[in-house]
């Protein structure tokens, strides 16, 4: 086991914001050492051979992004209010 601290945060259903009434994309605010970060989350879903797609065709191409930037496989999904997601953290000012 490596000597790296993890730290474990859970962000409360009620606390992700929808993205215009489109519960496909939820939204979040973490400040991570003073710097604002939003979470960003897309819904997912799995065909019968595990590959995940968006569950809605809006975010598609931003799921798309995720995997160029850093997938090699699924990714880790949470659960929020029944839905299952994928999450990125995004720093902003």
């Amino acid at each position: 086991m490596s000597d790296r601290a993890i730290r474990s945060i859970t962000i409360a259903d009620d606390d992700w914001m929808r993205s215009e009434n489109d519960d496909d994309h939820l939204t979040a605010i973490l400040v991570i050492n003073g710097t604002f970060h939003h979470l960003e989350a897309i819904r997912v879903i799995e065909d019968d051979d595990g590959i995940q797609g968006a569950a809605s065709d809006a975010w598609s191409t931003a799921l798309d992004a995720m995997y160029e930037i850093g997938g090699d496989g699924p990714f880790d999904t949470i659960a929020i209010r029944g839905g299952t997601y994928v999450v990125t953290v995004i720093p902003f000012q």
